[in-house]
């Protein structure tokens, strides 16, 4: 099994392939078109605005690539990674995302109780049962940094949920395409179990 992690340019995918690595499976570094046939499943962790996002993607020409392995490789989008699947983000107005989801990505409304951006640990409750959450504990706690995030969204796609002053789609999903808000490599033990589950995922 050969997990390809994007690397467009303005993300650090270290720690996600440290990751990959230590549960067995094998990384490589996806940076441009043709390193995407060699591949089984797919990683995009992201840090960042939708639009630099895209924009990179873009240059190095995965975007429409990356569309199209969607119909055949396993896709698991992490933070940024889950939010250029939506068709708009709020934080880059200018910028269309992938459309998987349609609908767009919207900031935290302001607060006095709760920070923004959201950083740190939050319970994530899962809507539904998939491999991917197989063995985890309903509720329990993944690792978050972000100030946008999806708030609405068809219910069949909404694979879990969590709440920072509102309530937000942590995880969505529609056929071999996942995308979560939280960060499993950086969760501990349930974010390596959900890695693990990912690379073991078959469809």
């Amino acid at each position: 099994m050969q997990i390809g992690v994007v690397d467009y340019g303005a993300s650090n995918i270290f720690s996600v392939l440290r990751a990959v690595s230590h549960l067995g499976a094998k990384a490589k570094v996806i940076s441009k078109q043709e390193d995407l046939k060699s591949i089984d499943k797919i990683i995009l962790p992201g840090q960042g605005s939708m639009g630099a996002c895209i924009e990179n993607l873009k240059k190095k020409n995965l975007f429409e690539s990356l569309k199209l392995s969607f119909a055949e490789k396993p896709y698991l989008g992490i933070c940024l990674g889950l939010q250029i699947l939506f068709a708009l983000s709020e934080e880059s107005s200018n910028s269309e995302g992938m459309n998987i989801f349609s609908g767009k990505v919207e900031r935290f409304k302001e607060n006095k109780n709760f920070k923004i951006p959201h950083m740190g640990w939050n319970q994530v409750t899962f809507k539904k049962k998939h491999f991917v959450n197989r063995n985890i504990p309903n509720s329990s706690n993944f690792y978050f940094v972000h100030s946008y995030a999806s708030k609405e969204l068809k219910k069949d796609n909404i694979l879990a949920e969590t709440t920072h002053g509102e309530l937000f789609n942590s995880a969505v999903i529609q056929d071999n395409i996942i995308g979560v808000q939280f960060h499993p490599e950086k969760s501990g033990t349930q974010g390596l179990k959900f890695l693990e589950n990912f690379i073991n995922w078959k469809i």
